[in-house]
């Protein structure tokens, strides 16, 4: 019987008569590496390591976690948000502070509130932008917090709250 001839691998991948293999991507790079999922030939420059081993640039493609891909729209609710916020909290902060001598708490608290505030007008996403976001509320509460109140000034302890708080609020979200 007359059996049908079978293309060779390596000429499929345009490798030459020698008998060399050459990088898909680097044409010059003589390489005898395969990608795990295509079969194209890559060189260790153009080679992707995965978890489930080497790739080729197209293959290899990864995506950000969905937790840090964080859309414009998301960053514009987390600041809405934590910027009403921001001002709102800090002038309550600041009248409490007036009356009760915990203002290092009350501190301890907005920063906790920022920060859950904005991770959850965000989805409870996470990001450097997001902690950004969250640190300028908190300081536009201490801002507003300090219009009202003079207790900051003869307090040094209150710079040390304040430092925790800004700290727990930017740790929500990051």
């Amino acid at each position: 019987m007359d059996q049908p001839q079978q293309q060779d691998f390596s000429e499929a991948q345009g490798e030459p008569e020698t008998g060399a293999t050459y990088c898909a991507f680097n044409p010059g790079v003589e390489t005898a590496l395969g990608c795990g999922r295509c079969g194209k030939f890559i060189c260790p420059k153009c080679m992707i390591q995965t978890s489930v081993g080497a790739r080729c640039p197209e293959c290899g493609r990864t995506t950000k976690h969905p937790t840090f891909d964080v859309t414009p729209s998301y960053y514009l609710r987390a600041a809405v948000t934590g910027g009403t916020l921001g001002i709102v909290g800090g002038v309550i902060w600041g009248l409490l502070s007036l009356v009760t001598p915990f203002t290092g708490l009350l501190a301890l608290g907005m920063g906790y509130l920022v920060g859950e505030a904005v991770s959850m007008a965000s989805n409870r996403k996470r990001g450097t932008g997001l902690a950004v976001i969250a640190g300028g509320s908190m300081a536009l509460a201490i801002l507003a917090s300090g219009l009202l109140s003079s207790f900051y000034l003869s307090n040094p302890f209150w710079l040390v709250m304040v430092a925790v708080a800004v700290y727990t609020a930017v740790n929500r979200v990051r």
